[in-house]
């Protein structure tokens, strides 16, 4: 499960029971499951461990959400800071559309024909689709290219430079950080977050976080901070509240979504499924 719920899944594909890298950083490297450990071939012990999702320790993970580490115990944080520039792509086009139906589908096809920024930037969008998200990341992409030489270093530096690019708000600059490996703290506020966090008690009245504020403040010092889910988090969850934010989007696509109360693993701590 821990490659389903991450941007990084888009860079892989599964043949003969192996997640086999198709773009970007050691394409052609295989990982794969041995029992209880995670293997891999033409690549390096590090690297395998954040395509695995192992580089955030199970003690942090532990020690900061134990009553969810304890449900989710198999579930890692899979990361690839080798792909950063890729990454952008499918986190661009995750806005307003089916991960399932669309975005891995346009990500196979421009990682098909490209492998680099520089290539990407050379393709013609429109013969993958029509859609307002391929449209508009054509101009994305080169405004990321000028900041690629300051998107490195202070994880709110970096946040506030990927503000700056138009159609990027919070959501998708905390997503970049989160799964590029930039700061495992960042949580990318979505429907899901916004959801189980009622569901779950962790918060009950909140704002999502506002690009104008976050373009200007970091969460500590911003005056929202006591009302935003970001901050609210990342408050309660410390270093674990990227691993937490992937957790509520497998606890609402798997669980929530379907009504499946009866095989929650979470179902003791659910407001809504007490109402029932």
């Amino acid at each position: 499960m821990t490659l389903m719920p991450s941007f990084v899944r888009v860079l892989f594909v599964e043949r003969d029971g192996a997640l086999v890298k198709v773009a970007g950083w050691k394409r052609g490297a295989r990982i794969w499951q041995e029992g209880e450990y995670v293997v891999g071939e033409g690549c390096s012990a590090e690297e395998l461990r954040y395509w695995a999702g192992l580089w955030l320790s199970r003690e942090v993970i532990e020690r900061n959400a134990p009553h969810l580490a304890s449900a989710y115990r198999s579930v890692g944080l899979s990361a690839s800071p080798y792909d950063r520039d890729l990454l952008f792509v499918p986190i661009f086009l995750s806005r307003a559309t089916s991960w399932e139906i669309n975005v891995v589908k346009w990500c196979r096809a421009l990682f098909s024909r490209a492998n680099t920024l520089d290539e990407l930037l050379e393709l013609d969008f429109r013969a993958v689709g029509g859609s307002f998200q391929l449209r508009q990341l054509k101009p994305a992409l080169e405004e990321y290219r000028r900041l690629t030489h300051a998107l490195s270093g202070d994880p709110w530096i970096v946040r506030q430079r990927l503000l700056s690019i138009k159609y990027v708000g919070p959501k998708l600059a905390d997503a970049y950080l989160l799964f590029t490996g930039l700061d495992a703290s960042a949580a990318p506020i979505d429907r899901h977050a916004i959801r189980m966090s009622r569901r779950l008690g962790v918060a009950e009245r909140f704002r999502v976080p506002m690009k104008a504020l976050c373009m200007k403040y970091k969460c500590d010092d911003c005056p929202a901070s006591e009302s935003c889910l970001r901050a609210l988090l990342s408050a309660k969850f410390g270093e674990a509240s990227g691993w937490v934010q992937t957790v509520f989007y497998l606890q609402d696509v798997m669980y929530c979504s379907r009504s499946a109360c009866g095989v929650c693993p979470l179902r003791n701590s659910c407001l809504e499924a007490r109402k029932v």
